[in-house]
């Protein structure tokens, strides 16, 4: 008989966890699980269609359902009426609430997952901060006394989201597995869409995710336009849509690069963007483990990155990490230089070992088998 997972988890977007998530499930043995998703909100997002194809159903939380009590008793009585054996959390300290609801409805195995490494709390009042400890505090409680595994992505996600001593306990690391058959180097589609690009002669830099204030774009044209000055031939790629994008345009007409920056919005070949591109600067301020610096290493593509992403996240030797106080001008001289190395005699061995997103998912249903 399958096993019945509920996924719980945001709309699914293109990135972040959703991301994760909808790859892990679209992996597992369909003879063996079959998943519904649980999402928080009436939003369709872009990813639903892919896992409704995939065999997933799919419940929304309708929007009229405000406030923790309400949610909860919402939930409690999805997982009742669904006789759930699996109930699998990507909303981080929230999940708190969904174990709890899942342990008083019975069911055996029941999974939080931890995505990041810390909030930014940018701009946050000290009355806000103080809330949110609270709020953390209480929830890790609840994902200790409910859950039957603590999962994130990496070390540092998992110290966060549970504490350092109780993940150290019983913790499980589960990596950000992607498919590597997308992902290895072709230089004949390298070629391809750097021609459909216009930029067959020209240095690309590289950036994919979200367009939000994490992700600290503003900075990246800063590098880009310092990188400029050492190469007037090169250009800045972004792939990704958000609320930044307004600003974003802003600023690069304010330095006067907006002629070469290409953003592309929301892509579904993000694997091939990647093989067009020369470096990939990745200056968040603010990481777990991004799922697209994954996939660039995939790919063997230099990676220039902020020294606040997690250090568990380099597994190529073409990667350098640079704090976030350094100047725009020393970051856009790293870029350079990384550029130049030889991508193709890069060895993605360790990659390889830790990211192929077949072996995460036996680890996976081997925690869903309980």
């Amino acid at each position: 008989m399958k096993k019945k997972v509920l996924i719980v988890t945001s709309p699914l977007r293109v990135g972040g966890f959703d991301v994760i998530a909808t790859s892990l499930q679209t992996h597992l043995d369909r003879e063996r699980f079959e998943c519904t998703y649980y999402i928080v909100g009436e939003e369709v997002g872009p990813l639903e269609p892919m896992v409704i194809a995939s065999g997933a159903k799919v419940i929304h939380r309708p929007d009229s359902v405000k406030g923790y009590i309400a949610d909860y008793k919402y939930l409690k009585k999805v997982i009742r009426e669904g006789e759930y054996d699996v109930v699998h959390s990507h909303l981080m300290f929230f999940s708190g609430l969904v174990m709890l609801a899942a342990r008083s409805e019975g069911v055996p195995v029941r999974v939080p997952h931890g995505h990041m490494t810390d909030p930014c709390m940018e701009g946050r009042s000290f009355i806000q901060r103080r809330i949110f400890d609270v709020y953390r505090l209480f929830m890790t409680v609840l994902l200790d006394g409910c859950s039957t595994e603590l999962v994130a992505c990496g070390p540092e996600a998992g110290a966060y989201l549970y504490g350092k001593r109780t993940f150290k306990k019983r913790g499980v690391i589960l990596n950000n597995g992607i498919d590597l058959s997308k992902y290895k180097f072709d230089p004949a589609m390298r070629a391809e869409k750097r021609h459909e690009l216009g930029v067959e002669n020209r240095l690309v830099v590289g950036h994919v995710g979200r367009l939000n204030y994490i992700k600290n774009h503003k900075f990246l044209l800063d590098v880009f336009a310092e990188l400029k000055k050492i190469n007037a031939d090169a250009v800045l790629l972004i792939v990704g849509e958000g609320e930044e994008k307004d600003a974003i345009e802003e600023k690069a007409r304010h330095l006067g690069i907006e002629n070469d920056v290409i953003l592309t919005g929301v892509r579904n070949d993000v694997y091939n963007l990647l093989q067009a591109m020369d470096i990939f600067v990745f200056p968040s301020f603010k990481e777990g483990l991004p799922v697209t610096l994954i996939e660039a290493q995939a790919t063997k593509l230099p990676c220039l990155i902020s020294d606040t992403v997690s250090e568990y996240a380099r597994q190529n030797s073409n990667v350098e990490y640079i704090s976030l106080s350094a100047s725009a001008a020393e970051w856009a001289q790293k870029a350079q230089k990384l550029a130049s190395i030889d991508r193709e005699s890069v060895s993605c061995e360790k990659l390889i070992k830790n990211y192929d997103i077949n072996e995460v998912v036996k680890q996976l249903e081997k925690i869903y088998e309980g």
